[in-house]
């Protein structure tokens, strides 16, 4: 039979915890997200530079609105450049789009959408990349990052043996929030019904509760009604059955609510505890999402370098030829490379020009995009700022958001200027950057939220202990 104090009782507790998952577990979820993406990219990107894989020609061009598994059946080694290239590139996309797009929030993340992303994260088998793996797709990583490693720098080695093992840890993480997630989520569909559906007027509570058979079917009934097109779940449906109607119903309900508890809350204690808040650790959240700009970075520096060449190839006349083979010859270096890029401001929307030295513009590219991939996977760079002090530490953060909106703007006017000034036979060649600047932009606002918060939560300090307050520890 129905329950009002039950009913009661979950509510809070389902509302506790959907705060919980949303400003505490799904961050961490995103971490763990970020963290892979980068590593995939590493290996990516150094699969398709060693010509290894054949990169999908046409990934730029995909249009990914919802979470799709690259293709698990059968092929032979001898396919693996293209086959399992394609794929790859599919897969190392698809985490791009997770960790740019997707909404992490327990009201966007369904039963569906958490069901797609355990069997996304279950695609490769991290803990076994063997040759002998039976998985298809794992064996085919295997063979490609072994034919890179034989020979390589011990650098590549290291980077390759770096990127397998973070993404192992990281699919570990991933998964286990994800189980956690899910489980809430089952108990939180359950209890929509318990909310919208026994309170609907159609539902007749005397003949529901009156049998299991008649709960059963006065559930299935009414449901169309309350929910729509809304899945149907009859495993969760029984689950609410055995907890109303069955001989130890009150122990399920015992059961429920005790799932529902976070654990490493103190709600629970009647004596007020200090709240443990480190702020060191809240601005180094802020780094860890700076070191997210390095996959969108890496992409863009190879698409900025492609299309500075291609703005520098002009037609070669004969005398052109000849006065290049005379340089050559006598060893006299080209003048540097000088572009005057036109930048609009957003606000005022007057124009102003940039001068941009080539060869400087990209080695501070490759600078940048070395830091962040450091700090991205934890490295020594990443070490040194962790032993900073705090005030170091929000003065690097500080300095690298404004580095990068500001290079943020200047990457975008060079988009527009490629494909203005590149030769005009040879502008169908150059690539655009929308997708990964866009990618960049939302790393950076991440970072900029993130110093908000340690921003936040200093002053919100500051001012308790004037007051003589002191609830941080």
């Amino acid at each position: 039979m129905e329950d009002s104090n039950f009913l009661h009782e979950l509510k809070i507790a389902v509302n506790q915890k959907t705060d919980w998952f949303n400003t505490t577990r799904l961050q961490d979820l995103v971490t763990q997200y970020r963290l892979k993406y980068t590593c995939i990219h590493n290996l990516y990107d150094t699969m398709a530079k060693k010509n290894v894989i054949i990169p999908d020609p046409y990934r730029f061009d995909k249009n990914i609105s919802k979470i799709i598994i690259p293709p698990r059946d059968g092929f032979s080694d001898s396919d693996i450049p293209k086959v399992f290239g394609e794929r790859f590139s599919e897969y190392e996309m698809m985490l791009d789009y997770i960790t740019t797009y997707l909404r992490f929030s327990v009201e966007t993340l369904s039963i569906g959408i958490v069901k797609k992303l355990i069997e996304f994260n279950n695609f490769f088998d991290w803990k076994n990349i063997s040759v002998n793996n039976p998985d298809v797709n794992t064996h085919a990583l295997s063979i490609c990052l072994t034919t890179i490693k034989n020979g390589a720098p011990s650098v590549i080695q290291s980077m390759i043996s770096d990127s397998i093992t973070k993404a192992c840890e990281a699919a570990d993480k991933i998964k286990e929030i994800l189980m956690e997630l899910s489980s809430f989520q089952r108990e939180l569909y359950k209890t929509e019904i318990r909310e919208k559906l026994f309170d609907h007027p159609d539902f007749n509570k005397e003949k529901a509760f009156s049998s299991v058979e008649n709960e059963m079917a006065e559930i299935k009934r009414v449901f169309p009604k309350v929910f729509g097109k809304k899945p149907f779940y009859s495993d969760l449906i029984t689950e609410i059955i055995d907890e109303d109607l069955s001989v130890d119903a009150p122990k399920k309900r015992e059961k429920v609510l005790e799932k529902l508890k976070i654990k490493d809350a103190n709600s629970s204690l009647s004596t007020k505890k200090k709240k443990t808040v480190n702020s060191k650790d809240m601005i180094m959240v802020a780094v860890q999402a700076i070191g997210g700009i390095a996959p969108s970075l890496a992409q863009i520096h190879q698409k900025v370098e492609e299309n500075f060449s291609l703005l520098f190839t002009k037609k070669m006349t004969l005398f052109s030829k000849l006065i290049a083979a005379l340089k050559k010859s006598l060893k006299i270096k080209d003048k540097p490379r000088i572009c005057n890029i036109p930048i609009k401001d957003a606000k005022t929307g007057s124009e102003r020009y940039q001068k941009i030295d080539v060869s400087e513009f990209l080695l501070d590219l490759v600078k940048k995009e070395h830091m962040y991939n450091c700090i991205a996977t934890r490295q020594m760079e990443y070490s040194k700022i962790e032993n900073s002090s705090e005030e170091a530490i929000l003065s690097f953060v500080n300095k690298q958001i404004s580095q990068t909106q500001s290079l943020f703007t200047i990457l975008n006017a060079l988009d527009v200027y490629f494909k203005n000034n590149v030769e005009t036979s040879l502008r169908p060649k150059v690539r655009g950057m929308q997708i990964e600047l866009s990618s960049m932009r939302n790393s950076i606002v991440n970072a900029n939220k993130k110093r908000g918060e340690y921003a936040s939560f200093k002053e919100e300090n500051e001012q308790m202990q004037r007051l003589g307050i002191n609830d941080y520890e």
